[in-house]
């Protein structure tokens, strides 16, 4: 295995990754041995190529958000650990009407990367104006909490998946399946709040 782990670090370099990297403090329970090799991903291009790596070289990953839903055993993981902080949030489309009185938005489209904290995704739709006191009390990340959280699916128009042939696709959030994919990014309609 040290041979597979060598061929992700010089793909990455070598300041990139923690070795025996105790995973106790990453997740919300304080529990859990360390990780033979762990990896933050900050991008979705990252994300993607380690995955692929690790795949290609089958090589044993485990990939979390935030930690809240998620316990390890204090023996660890022997494999490959990712902590994905992918970051991007973007109103992607607007749907309103034009009135004397100006313009005025109904609803937006909003894409966000599956490593944005649900916390950080309600801040943003607060500084636009949007709806966000719906997602109150959603633990954890977007990428987690779509495949525990039926609300968030009934909210979401499309989610960016990467799937089982390491090939991108879109899915309707009804097919979504943890077994099978891992999520880049998320299309979420979200209505203007009232005025």
């Amino acid at each position: 295995m040290e041979s597979k782990f060598k061929l992700l670090i010089d793909s990455f370099g070598k300041e990139r990754f923690k070795f025996n990297e105790p995973l106790k403090q990453y997740f919300a329970t304080e529990v859990g041995g360390p990780a033979k090799l762990f990896f933050i991903v900050f991008v979705t291009q990252e994300l993607i190529k380690i995955i692929n790596l690790a795949r290609d070289l089958n090589l044993p990953f485990l990939l979390f958000g935030t930690g809240s839903k998620i316990m390890i055993s204090d023996q660890g993981f022997d494999g490959l650990v990712i902590k994905n902080r992918t970051k991007n949030i973007q109103t992607v489309s607007v749907k309103g009407k034009v009135t004397k009185y100006g313009i005025g938005v109904d609803e937006a489209l909003v894409e966000v990367d599956s490593g944005v904290s649900i916390k950080r995704f309600m801040e943003y739709l607060d500084t636009q104006g949007l709806e966000s006191i719906d997602f109150a009390g959603v633990p954890g990340s977007i990428g987690g909490a779509l495949f525990v959280s039926r609300f968030l699916q009934n909210r979401t128009k499309s989610i960016k998946i990467l799937d089982l042939k390491s090939e991108i696709a879109e899915i309707s959030p009804g097919i979504l399946s943890p077994k099978k994919h891992i999520i880049i990014s998320a299309l979420f309609r979200i209505r203007a709040l009232k005025r």
